[in-house]
């Protein structure tokens, strides 16, 4: 048995986002062009996977950022709207393996977290959706600390957890980044919406969520 947390990302990490974020992106863009702030176009699910884990100011910055500000609250309340919904019909798609390998880790003694750049309805929405609570202890989504950084939220997981030793399991440069500025050990998640090189800097890689289980023997 040991204490350890283990502080996982969502989308892209336990949860297979593209088609769900693909439909809901969609739906948000398509009431920009019919409200006159962008071209007719279409994304596909690979076009848009890249802003998958990335928190909502950060993508429309990136995606639009000439968007008027009041815009891009519209368009990410209306795919926040649209990934409910799509939840809640079932949409919701964790990677094979993953409750497999959950299983595995609570029953060897580590304890598990979710540190996500998501909403919180979103995230309540995946709770209920996937039971995700049979797993997880404790959830800290960007929301709820004003989208500041990963790294600056674990500031606030390790005020409530100081005795806490932690890995940081994810598939972005943001979950690398909580461990490079807090000196925790990360795994980078190879599986899942990372561009080449983006994981670099991981202390291991998983190529999938069975890989997890190698990976926290750090």
């Amino acid at each position: 048995m040991n204490d350890m947390i283990l502080l996982f990302d969502f989308d892209g990490t336990l949860h297979n986002t593209k088609h769900l974020y693909g439909c809901a992106f969609r739906k948000g863009y398509d009431m920009l062009v019919a409200e006159g702030f962008a071209p007719e176009h279409y994304y596909a699910d690979d076009d848009v996977s890249k802003y998958l884990g990335v928190n909502a100011p950060d993508m429309w910055n990136s995606f639009m950022p000439d968007l008027p500000e009041e815009m891009k609250h519209k368009a990410s309340m209306r795919i926040g709207e649209e990934l409910i919904n799509g939840i809640l019909n079932g949409q919701a798609v964790l990677y094979d393996g993953v409750t497999e390998v959950l299983d595995k880790l609570r029953e060897t003694g580590f304890r598990l977290m979710i540190l996500s750049n998501c909403r919180c309805a979103y995230m309540d929405a995946h709770r209920k959706a996937l039971s995700l609570d049979k797993y997880f202890e404790d959830y800290f989504c960007a929301e709820e600390y004003s989208f500041i950084p990963k790294e600056d939220i674990f500031r606030h997981i390790r005020s409530k957890y100081p005795d806490e030793s932690f890995i940081m399991i994810g598939d972005r440069a943001s979950d690398i980044e909580v461990g490079k500025k807090n000196s925790i050990p990360t795994v980078g998640c190879l599986y899942g919406f990372a561009a080449p090189h983006e994981l670099d800097g991981a202390d291991r890689l998983a190529s999938s969520p069975f890989d997890i289980l190698r990976c926290v023997s750090l």
